[in-house]
């Protein structure tokens, strides 16, 4: 069974779901057969857990809010971390709570076992944002990136993505990008413009591979935390398509999903 197609569900519709441990869990993406999942997860002021030995399926997160210690480590806003299959992450605690995004891989990935791949933390706020000049069908977002980490034998990279303010080009119409790879994404800030309508902070979407998306504009920038099946992003073009601003909101979500994930969100009023 491979990953559903989900593009894109404001997270913030998504019910909590309180776990034995007290931590809460949003379970945005799964595959019930090899584990593949993605969640948003928050532990409670105080928390505390002992090392529970060998992980079962990597783990890749982000702290989105709060401090955690991970293994002894501190790991506050915004802090990366990978855990390969077959290593302990060791112990967890927070003294006033922390939310994290957390990516797991699949049970049977031989790229991110322990020997194939090292455990890694990363303070992204110590890297140098790469801003070289994007291809001419998307250069009207202004991109630039930091590279958390690149997986082994081109399976897998992550990275933070920003665009900045007034992305929009002088064409009416832009081409769309196709993948052989999947694509991921967690919007961290601002907003941008797609055929499913106006993501914001929150929105979550996953892309399995050759899936037509955009195109994209953003008029008030943007900050993603975002996954791809490839070292190296390989996209394929389409014809020219009409500009998404102004798209109500449309989502590709998968039969059975609950009712709340294809709500709009406007978020709450800045003035």
């Amino acid at each position: 069974m491979a990953r559903p197609y989900i593009e894109f569900v404001q997270t913030q519709n998504i019910d909590w779901e309180t776990q034995a441990d007290g931590t809460q869990v949003k379970r945005l993406n799964v595959d019930p057969v090899d584990g593949e999942e993605t969640y948003l997860i928050h532990y409670p002021a105080g928390f505390s857990a002992p090392d529970q030995g060998p992980e079962d399926r990597a783990e890749e997160y982000l702290v989105l809010d709060g401090a955690i210690a991970m293994g002894g480590t501190e790991q506050r806003y915004h802090g990366y971390g990978f855990t390969p299959r077959g290593e302990s992450a060791g112990t967890r605690a927070t003294k006033d709570g922390a939310t994290l995004i957390v990516f797991r891989y699949a049970r049977n990935d031989p790229d991110s076992v322990t020997g194939a791949t090292e455990a890694l933390t990363v303070d992204p706020a110590t890297l140098s944002w790469d801003m070289t000049p994007s291809v001419a069908h998307i250069a009207h977002l202004r991109l630039a990136r930091k590279v958390l980490r690149l997986g082994p034998n081109d399976s897998s990279r992550t990275f933070l993505l920003i665009g900045l303010p007034h992305g929009i080009p002088s064409e009416k119409d832009m081409p769309a990008e196709i993948h052989d790879h999947f694509e991921e994404m967690f919007m961290l800030q601002g907003q941008m413009w797609t055929p499913e309508g106006l993501i914001r902070p929150g929105a979550y979407f996953y892309r399995p591979p050759e899936i037509v998306h955009g195109p994209h504009v953003s008029e008030a920038g943007f900050f993603q935390i975002m996954r791809a099946g490839a070292n190296h992003v390989r996209t394929k073009w389409t014809a020219p398509m009409p500009l998404p601003i102004g798209q109500g909101y449309a989502p590709k979500i998968p039969e059975g999903t609950p009712e709340s994930w294809s709500r709009p969100w406007r978020g709450t009023e800045a003035f």
